[in-house]
């Protein structure tokens, strides 16, 4: 009786130890596959590559603010002015660009002292739009407030964005946009030269291109992130010059002895040349976008109707980074009346350029034309290694 009953139970202890025997093989096996899994991810993702798009200046003027106004909602809409240019936008990892308003501080304003509806950050963002910097002579133009509610409001849009802080343990918290995809690690910078001398608030930062900011800055990102590679978006130049001043040289050199070799300009609001130095090591690399002009804007003398998108791909091989291919592409801004309303569409130059039925107003043709034209002498004339796509 003893012996039938035993068995049963041995039976049942058995099996309950077998199995515990087969789960714990189980999850040694397991281990061991996701260990090799991981082992064959590092030896299949040694070559990761990553295309970034760079955008000029986003500014807001007066005219802008209007013609967003939609009077029979109360709102203001700017889906319209990205429409066209969506696909270019879209067309990249990380897309990013310069942000030259604050936002959301009433009554809207443009020039001389910006403020947009956080409507237009939200077409920005619908446009395929990641990053914006705000580090630019335009950060201060609304104080505390201004500076402050533009950093809150692209948080709560998921806009990434540096270069502004609320106070200096933000900036120490987080010294620069970092992306982490395709097995890359690259920090963002952006500084500017000046805030119109209007100075930030206390306790908001605003990171100034000065070389003792810029040194401590790249010190604490290489201890607190060690990134593959840093890129500064940088606010500087004459304005309405198609060539880089001999500080904008200067910097360029600066930054590079400090291992940042990659360099976008802002703030002259039309083009400058676009130059990239093949390195003997792929560690030195050198690319400046000296400045890629208006992406939109009122300021319709020529040549600030337009600008361009820069568009690089970064390659990552046995930990070193080198840039494999860049590129710009021509952006023209149309600013046109229909049945009495004022529009604006950022038009890419190659989609319109042969297409003069488009424009109502010949002139308007006429006037992306001669824009090309100087854009695709001027780039022509002084870019090295980069060229149209």
């Amino acid at each position: 009786m003893l012996k039938k009953i035993i068995t049963p139970i041995s039976l049942v202890i058995l099996v309950i130890y077998n199995y515990g025997l087969a789960q714990e093989n189980l999850n040694k096996s397991m281990s061991i596959d996701q260990s090799v899994e991981g082992s064959i991810d590092n030896i299949f993702n040694e070559n990761s590559e990553i295309s970034i798009l760079f955008i000029g200046d986003f500014m807001g003027h007066m005219d802008q603010i209007k013609a967003a106004f939609d009077p029979e909602t109360n709102k203001y809409n700017y889906d319209k002015t990205f429409e066209k240019i969506k696909p270019i936008l879209s067309d990249a990892d990380i897309t990013i660009g310069n942000l030259e308003v604050t936002l959301g501080v009433r009554p809207f304003s443009g020039y001389p002292q910006f403020s947009s509806p956080v409507e237009y950050a939200s077409a920005i963002k619908a446009s395929g739009v990641d990053v914006l910097v705000t580090a630019n002579n335009h950060s201060c133009d609304k104080g505390k407030l201004g500076l402050e509610r533009t950093i809150r409001l692209l948080d709560s849009l998921n806009i990434g964005h540096t270069g502004t802080f609320t106070d200096l343990s933000q900036k120490q918290k987080s010294p620069c946009y970092v992306i982490k995809k395709n097995n890359m690690k690259i920090a963002l910078i952006n500084y500017t030269y000046g805030t119109n001398e209007i100075p930030p608030t206390h306790p908001n930062v605003v990171n100034y291109l000065e070389k003792e900011i810029v040194l401590s800055d790249i010190d604490l990102i290489r201890k607190k992130i060690n990134p593959d590679q840093i890129i500064a978006f940088v606010h500087w130049g004459y304005q309405y010059q198609n060539m880089p001043n001999k500080k904008q040289l200067e910097w360029f050199e600066f930054f590079n002895s400090v291992g940042v070799n990659i360099v976008i300009g802002a703030h002259p609001h039309v083009l400058q040349p676009m130059q990239w130095e093949h390195g003997t090591d792929y560690t030195k690399d050198r690319l400046v976008a000296y400045s890629l002009g208006n992406f939109v804007s009122h300021q319709r003398t020529f040549p600030r109707d337009g600008g361009a998108v820069l568009k690089i791909s970064l390659i990552k091989e046995n930990n070193n980074i080198r840039v494999k291919y860049a590129n710009y592409h021509l952006t023209w801004v149309h600013e046109f009346t229909l049945r009495g309303k004022k529009y604006y569409d950022i038009l890419s130059v190659k989609d319109y350029e042969f297409k003069p039925e488009y424009f109502s107003n010949p002139s308007h043709y006429n006037k992306l034309v001669r824009f090309a034209k100087h854009a695709r002498e001027l780039l022509s004339e002084h870019n090295l290694n980069i060229l149209e796509y």
